[in-house]
């Protein structure tokens, strides 16, 4: 007991100064965690981005090196399972942000920077169908999202408004948990964040599917689809603003003591179109649940 307590407040420590850099709904599968049980998670990320979608063209063009933009971050989370079916969690982000464009009137680069805390969010799931001793789980996820991300930085990092965010995730095993199989749908509603422009609603779908090699090796693939409505401005929906993503994750989960995952990951651009994007993006997250 005193291990765990001595590694919780360690996490505590470096999630004080380490904290969303995107809102994730979807981490994990339909399994919650025992009642009375902590869970904390840390995760790395870093992209650079290379291309821009032209419109005009249809078509993806790579960005010129004055243009090229990187952004790495680390996102952290608490939570508390209430009950064997419930779970509420804290999500704190930092973020690293970097970026250079040409000024065209001088004829040089604005190179442009920003670090700090991103948007707060709170989240809660419940099992409406557990998943512990079965073949299918289903749990349903709401969560709030507030504007605690400094949005008149360099580079914004937050989008000024409160956002509500829904999802659910289905997980089935087959062959004695052999395979398992994940679908994964999330819904952020987007605020109002007193600006002309605002940022559109969000619709992200992921298809997993995973291998059971061992106790402690798990190979993993997901199939990711995201797409981001249209940015409005005063009620009126702009042209060429929507984003689409097609992306493949291949990555791993190592379990080298019980309740304790590492799972790292390389997100690989498929297709997609709108805004810029990396060709790949390498992240490692690591999950404790835990019990006093």
């Amino acid at each position: 007991m005193k291990q765990s307590i001595g590694v919780f407040l360690l996490l505590a420590t470096i999630a004080t100064f380490t904290v969303p850099v995107t809102a994730q709904l979807l981490w994990r599968n339909a399994k919650t965690a025992e009642k009375g049980s902590f869970i904390i998670m840390g995760q790395w990320y870093f992209s650079s981005y290379s291309k821009s979608y032209d419109w005009s063209a249809a078509e993806w063009k790579n960005l010129p090196n004055s243009q090229k933009m990187a952004d790495w971050g680390v996102e952290t989370m608490f939570g508390y399972a209430i009950t064997d079916r419930w779970e509420a969690m804290i999500h704190l982000p930092l973020l690293f942000l970097s970026s250079e464009m040409p000024d065209v009137i001088s004829g040089t680069t604005i190179k442009k920077s920003a670090s700090g805390k991103g948007d707060l969010y709170l989240k809660t799931r419940y099992a409406l169908l557990p998943w512990s001793n079965k073949k299918h789980g289903l749990v349903l996820i709401c969560a709030f999202r507030f504007p605690t991300g400094d949005e008149s930085a360099d580079i914004p990092l937050g989008d000024g408004g409160s956002d509500l965010g829904l999802g659910a995730i289905f997980t089935t095993k087959w062959f004695n948990d052999l395979h398992r199989g994940h679908l994964k749908l999330s819904y952020w509603i987007n605020g109002e964040n007193g600006e002309e422009v605002k940022i559109g609603n969000q619709f992200k779908l992921i298809a997993k599917y995973d291998y059971n090699l061992s106790p402690s090796f798990m190979p993993v693939i997901s199939y990711i689809f995201f797409t981001q409505a249209e940015t409005q401005s005063n009620g009126i929906k702009l042209d060429r603003t929507r984003k689409i993503r097609h992306t493949l994750t291949p990555g791993v989960t190592w379990k080298p003591k019980s309740g304790l995952f590492v799972r790292p990951k390389v997100t690989l651009f498929l297709a997609g179109e709108g805004g810029n994007r990396y060709s790949f993006k390498p992240m490692v997250d690591v999950w404790y649940v835990f019990k006093i």
